[in-house]
């Protein structure tokens, strides 16, 4: 009689410790879980904040795209337009200065 005794406050504290183990694992779990859900929504929201920075960018080009000056930059960087009797100098040691360069970093 005296072992039955002895055995159930022995089973009864190993389960208790045993769902205590468990309870702490599980809670760990769900913090581990809601860190990387919380990590997630950030750069989730870095990268709306920096869509919407690039959407600003790209709705103010547009407004500006009817403009003669934004059509005259375009023309003259994209596509090499010249006015009448104007003169473009090309620097020949600029080019040089690159080839130079590109080769020192081989």
């Amino acid at each position: 009689m005296k072992l039955k005794r002895r055995r159930f406050p022995l089973a009864l504290a190993l389960i208790i410790l045993g769902s205590v183990i468990l309870g702490s694992i599980k809670i760990g779990k769900s913090i581990s879980l809601r860190n990387q859900k919380l990590e997630i929504i950030s750069a989730n929201n870095q990268e709306i904040s920096n869509l919407k920075l690039e959407i600003d960018n790209l709705n103010s080009e547009l407004e500006n795209s009817s403009s003669t000056d934004f059509i005259e930059k375009v023309a003259r960087e994209d596509l090499g337009m010249v006015k009448p009797r104007e003169v473009i100098y090309v620097d020949k040691n600029k080019d040089k200065d690159k080839i130079n360069n590109s080769e020192k970093d081989i």
